[in-house]
């Protein structure tokens, strides 16, 4: 009953967004355009981990959150598609309405 109840304790904590939603977003945005960037950059080439890790380090720091961290929600999210999904949406919203203010801007 012990193990049982230590096993029930530790996936949920498992479970546990490492990143709340309102950190995710604009971290996601961000790392959509690095990676982008890096497509178009290194001509979609395959680029090395290190190389990746490095940038995305650099994304965390901008945002103030822990590299760590980010991979967490990352491995979490990896397994809840469905939440992953709706995470996505938003951030592709969120994209698009900074797209149409910067455009608003130029006018």
């Amino acid at each position: 009953m012990l193990c049982l109840g230590v096993a029930l304790l530790w996936v949920s904590c498992a479970q546990k967004p490492a990143l709340s939603e309102s950190k995710m977003i604009p971290l996601m945005c961000d790392v959509m355009l690095l990676e982008a960037g890096n497509q178009i950059h290194y001509n979609y080439a395959v680029l090395p981990d290190s190389l990746w890790d490095s940038h995305y380090q650099f994304v965390c720091k901008k945002h103030g959150v822990p590299y760590a961290d980010f991979k967490a929600e990352l491995l979490r999210l990896k397994s809840q598609p469905e939440e992953f999904s709706l995470l996505m949406e938003k951030v592709i919203t969120q994209m698009q309405m900074s797209e149409l203010n910067a455009r608003k801007g130029k006018r």
